[in-house]
């Protein structure tokens, strides 16, 4: 009797131990499914971090159905964008005396867009633009019509082929995709993009009235760091 005793203690003693290091096996695997699990999580999170950084960098920005439709023809903004535009250098400049300020960087506002001609007669892109459409930035009491400065991008602007077409002529009714540019920008005022006033218009016309968002320039951001630095170091 004693040894069936001996042995049944025995036989229970193995399965409880058996069954303590199952129940520490299951644990194990759930706390490493929990582990992959934030990993992956966090993997996720900085992956959607890293392209939203991407997408805020990126010096244009996709217009969000912006479209005219004005006298001249039909306007269908594809993207705004931001350009510096560097000074030339020239004799005159190489000649001007010690102490004269030099001429900076012009900032420019792109923009892309489809121009389908709605007039009876051959147009261009940037011409029916600025009989339809002004770029203007708003001041304290007023406000200043931006110049159309597009024949003065340089050769190896990136969308120059757009910047070309913009001045080529196309029939009634054709359509065609071009990039005008205006400035001087003053980064720090707000710039819109609004429909010009036809009192002889035939047909009423929804009015347009667009802010663009610009980022500053480099040359202010550097001038404010200069100040910062300058005001740190007096103290």
């Amino acid at each position: 009797m004693s040894l069936r005793k001996y042995l049944l203690a025995g036989g229970l003693s193995s399965a409880l131990l058996l069954g303590a290091c199952n129940g520490n096996g299951d644990s194990e695997e759930e706390s490493t499914d929990e582990e992959t699990t934030e990993e992956e999580t966090v993997e996720g999170e900085s992956t959607e971090e890293e392209t939203t950084e991407e997408e805020s960098t990126d010096g244009s920005t996709e217009s969000d159905e912006v479209a005219f439709s004005g006298e001249y023809g039909d306007y269908s903004i594809t993207e705004f964008g931001q350009y510096t535009m560097e000074p030339e250098a020239s004799e005159e400049e190489e000649e001007t005396e010690e102490g004269a300020e030099e001429a900076g960087p012009t900032e420019l506002v792109t923009i892309e867009f489809e121009f389908t001609n709605n007039s009876d007669v051959a147009t261009s892109p940037q011409e029916a633009f600025g009989l339809d459409l002004a770029v203007r930035q708003i001041m304290e009491g007023g406000e200043t019509t931006l110049e159309n400065l597009t024949m003065d991008l340089p050769e190896d602007f990136e969308k120059s082929e757009e910047a070309a077409a913009s001045s080529e002529r196309i029939d009634s009714g054709e359509t065609v995709t071009a990039l005008v540019a205006y400035g001087p920008v003053d980064t720090e005022l707000e710039t819109v993009l609004q429909s010009r006033e036809n009192p002889m218009a035939e047909e009423e016309i929804e009015p347009l009235d667009h802010t663009i968002e610009m980022s500053g320039s480099e040359s202010t951001e550097e001038e404010t760091t200069e100040e910062e630095t300058t005001e740190d170091s007096e103290e």
